[in-house]
């Protein structure tokens, strides 16, 4: 596939004439609904100034979850999870795993009413609830119960949060799972009436001539896939595209286009890199009649391989940011997205791996000019004043710049953005120009606190400057969000430790922290020169030809690396230090979150206000009951957690790891102990087995500062 940056885009023949294409751009579920992603807005954007003004826009994963959270249908699925219940509690055989997963799951729904969810956004999108602590705290705690409920209508273990793991049991890195209808279907079940209903409504309003599906996180590919096989049965001509981050993602890491194609098997067309040139095309030949196969970063049956172009953002038009309803989001201003620059200016980093590159880490470094930004972000003032500017990584001289213009132009703007651990920052007064122009907080990849490591990963940053760099922007009241992670080729413990003992060593610096486990991709210099750093690389399962990760071994050794969750050398109170904040994305406190930065807007880098915290909440949305279940412990009980052993078990071994193979194990016995115990449920749906022989249910005294003591502890 090969790459190449055009200076520029050609422009719109402005004599043929305003285009009468109608075109309509999806927003899939799941993922989340605090702010929308900005693709949608840059595409119609460049579409609109080439002459096609014919369009809509559908926010799907907005749109479900509000039709989902209506108190009918909430009401409704917490009756159904009820019934799920004791259709488990009343078997005479013994709970099998599946009945004992979904039974822990199953109780979520208690201390939950019909409302509990809209209740719940309503604290989101409400400007005084949402900065009071505890009161946002109840907003949350019903989101966590929520997805409880939703995974009950899922496969197992496949929903997490607004997100989905990529493996469970559905396997997303498996074609053969993705292009089976049935195993689509189960996973976008929980959306089934909202799109029969809702999204099918809007397939009708017209004759679309083009449905484009915008997929760029994991997570929206199955119920897309879904959405597509109803946009083909409602409007058979239309022309459906498909397009974002996770489509370019699947071409990039599968081999067989054949499988691709199998995948998208209801798509006309696939856009695996940047769209706006491509969407413009598109609607050009839809318009004129002629084929699509000459239309640059397009992919068709007939040309698998298209040439990926990195255009010129110079020549971008602005993004539209009138397509959206911004008032409808979970928030309670707007929060924009924003990409001044595409690309890394650095992009030699060892273990990066994004987008169609082939001979480098990511995307080549495109600056917007300043100027064109500042109109742009007038444009979006219109809208809110909060952003984010969604960038790899802008070059300190276009930063200072950008920031200059901010700090000098009437918008009053509040930003964030991920930035490169400048050492220069201190020495140039980086952090009083950044706050004199709105910037509330910087998020900064910092990988390691092992300088070893950090020559490895081609960083270009000595660990011993970058408390000079926080220092700088603590003392000017910039929060800083802090991302790492361990299990790097060749590292030692003592180099893993290291990157957490930075943290603790240097705790008054940093705001919040997220520290992962290294995941080898096949797109990185790593993968691509494995003897440099030391590894072999190792075959996958052939279930997995997505191929989405990579295992390794370190020269001479047995030991087999694999993708985790958490990395074992790692001692708990080392991790616990990172986590100064209850919540994680996309909730306050979670790294470049919508939420955290409209509470660094408001409260300053300490992102939760002094006072508060202990205050009662000023509305209660969920209940934390006890309850008596018929299983002797409620601890026994198999969970989400055992079936993520067995998955990677299958996956370590090389087994099948596709939808069907998991039946067996489902279906098998339970670990439930007969008898009986009692379970505190707590706000956020974890399940606390109170201790026998004490009465926790009575409404007295006594028995309300019981529960509250069990509680306490179990929060510790």
């Amino acid at each position: 596939m090969s790459v190449f940056v055009p200076l520029g885009r050609p422009a719109p023949d402005r004599g043929r004439g305003a285009s009468d294409v109608a075109y309509l751009l999806v927003n899939p579920p799941v993922t989340d609904p605090t702010a929308p992603y900005h693709s949608i807005p840059y595409l119609v954007g460049a579409a609109r100034e080439a002459g096609h003004g014919t369009y809509g826009c559908v926010d799907a994963n907005l749109d479900a979850f509000e039709y989902l959270a209506h108190p009918d249908r909430f009401g409704a699925t917490i009756e159904a999870v009820r019934r799920t219940r004791a259709a488990i509690e009343e078997r005479s055989a013994p709970p099998t795993r599946h009945d004992e997963i979904r039974y822990r799951l199953a109780l979520s729904a208690e201390g939950l009413t019909a409302s509990s969810a809209r209740d719940a956004i309503a604290v989101f999108k409400d400007p005084d609830l949402f900065y009071h602590p505890p009161t946002y705290a109840q907003a949350v705690a019903v989101m966590n119960r929520w997805w409880d409920l939703l995974a009950l209508d899922m496969p197992a273990g496949s929903l997490d949060g607004f997100s989905m793991r990529p493996k469970s049991t559905v396997n997303l890195c498996s074609t053969a799972d993705l292009s089976d209808p049935a195993v689509v279907a189960s996973v976008a079940r929980p959306f089934e009436g909202y799109l029969t209903d809702e999204f099918g409504a809007r397939l009708r309003e017209r004759n679309w001539d083009l449905v484009g599906l915008s997929v760029n996180y994991t997570s929206q590919l199955p119920v897309a896939l879904r959405m597509a096989r109803l946009i083909r049965s409602t409007l058979p001509h239309t022309v459906i595209v498909f397009g974002g981050t996770e489509v370019g993602d699947v071409v990039k890491y599968t081999a067989d286009r054949e499988a691709v194609w199998r995948v998208f098997q209801d798509a006309d067309l696939i856009v695996p890199g940047e769209g706006e040139t491509a969407l413009i095309g598109i609607l050009d030949a839809i318009r004129d009649g002629t084929g699509f196969d000459g239309i640059g970063g397009v992919m068709t049956r007939s040309r698998p391989d298209p040439e990926i172009s990195y255009g010129s953002v110079a020549a971008l038009a602005g993004p539209a940011y009138d397509v959206w309803d911004w008032d409808r989001y979970w928030s309670p201003e707007p929060v924009i997205l924003y990409s001044p620059t595409r690309g890394c200016y650095w992009n030699k980093c060892t273990f990066c791996d994004y987008g169609l590159n082939t001979d480098r880490p990511t995307s080549p470094s495109r600056e917007r000019p300043v100027p064109a930004v500042m109109e742009d972000l007038r444009q979006a003032t219109r809208f809110g004043r909060t952003l984010y500017f969604a960038v790899d990584a802008m070059s300190p001289r276009y930063l200072r710049t950008l920031a200059a213009a901010l700090a000098e132009s009437p918008l009053e703007v509040r930003w964030s953005a991920e930035l490169r651990l400048e050492r220069t920052f201190p020495e140039r007064a980086v952090g009083e120009l950044l706050a004199s122009s709105g910037c509330v907080a910087v998020s900064f990849g910092y990988e390691s606190g092992a300088q070893r490591v950090l020559d490895l990963i081609d960083k270009g940053v000595r660990i011993a400057q970058v408390p000079g760099v926080l220092a700088e922007l603590a003392r000017n009241g910039i929060a800083a969000q802090m991302m790492g992670f361990t299990g790097f080729p060749t590292e030692s413990e003592a180099e893993a430790r290291a990157t957490y003992e930075f943290l603790q060593d240097n705790e008054k610096l940093w705001t919040t922290a997220g520290i992962g486990v290294f995941n080898l991709t096949p797109g990185s210099i790593v993968a691509k020169d494995p003897g440099r750093f030391g590894i072999e690389l190792l075959p996958l399962s052939a279930s997995d030809d997505i191929k989405r990760y990579v295992p390794w071994r370190e020269q001479g050794a047995q030991t087999e690396t694999w993708p985790e969750a958490s990395d074992p050398r790692i001692p708990q109170e080392y991790i616990a230090s990172t986590r100064k904040v209850t919540f994680d994305r996309p909730f306050v406190g979670g790294i470049d979150s919508a939420h955290s930065l409209l509470y660094y807007a408001r409260y300053g880098r300490g992102l939760l206000p002094d006072r508060q915290q202990n205050d009662p909440p000023r509305v209660r949305l969920v209940d934390e009951p006890v309850l008596t279940v018929p299983f002797g412990s409620v601890e026994s009980l198999t969970g989400v957690d055992d079936l993520m052993a067995e998955v990677r078990r299958r996956s370590r071994q090389r087994l099948d790891t596709t939808a069907p193979v998991y039946d067996q194990w489902l279906r098998g016995t339970g670990t439930a102990r007969p008898g009986s115990c009692g379970v505190l449920v707590l706000a956020h749906g974890d399940l606390v087995q109170l201790p026998a022989g004490v009465d926790f249910t009575s409404d007295n005294a006594l028995s309300r500062a019981l529960r509250l003591m069990v509680a306490s502890q179990a929060r510790i």
